[in-house]
């Protein structure tokens, strides 16, 4: 009985694992450039509750009123991580462009995206994947994203001034 109570909790433990997201990023590229300069900060949507943005925002009509909170709130919450190593802003020109490109939005609001560093021709300088922010827990559809949006923000602001 022990055992089979054993083998049940080894079993349990190892699906819960193998569910978890891979926290491993993957860096190419420099980001040093950007110490103490401004940037300008795009951000990308490619799957939202496994939709285009587009086919979202018919979905759920919010989305057009509620995605530049969404996106303030990674901006703020960035901003506030990266301590002045840099500062980022909207559509403000500048010589660098921070673009995260979210892949994809989870229905519990759970991000999964990537960083890349745009110089003033749009070339890609370097690029940071396999990130993640974790979404809310109660609320709704786009509380829930807002709460990812925080963390997102928080982790691009961690992850940037990590490589700065």
């Amino acid at each position: 009985m022990k055992r089979l109570l054993f083998m049940l909790l080894a079993c349990l433990s190892l699906c819960s694992y193998a569910q978890a997201p891979l926290s491993t990023e993957v860096k190419t590229g420099s980001f040093e450039a950007l110490y103490k300069k401004n940037a300008n900060l795009e951000i990308e949507y490619v799957k939202i509750h496994n939709r285009s943005e587009a086919e979202f925002a018919e979905y759920e009509k919010d989305w057009v009123v509620d995605k530049p909170d969404v996106e303030d709130l990674i901006l703020q919450s960035a901003n506030a991580a990266l301590k002045g190593a840099c500062h980022l802003e909207f559509g403000k020109e500048a010589d660098w462009t921070v673009k995260v490109v979210v892949t994809t939005i989870s229905p519990k609001g759970d991000f999964s995206f990537v960083v890349q560093l745009l110089d003033k021709k749009g070339e890609i300088v370097g690029n940071i994947a396999n990130l993640f922010g974790k979404g809310g827990v109660f609320g709704t559809k786009l509380n829930l994203i807002k709460d990812g949006a925080k963390s997102t923000g928080k982790k691009v602001g961690t992850i940037l001034k990590k490589y700065i």
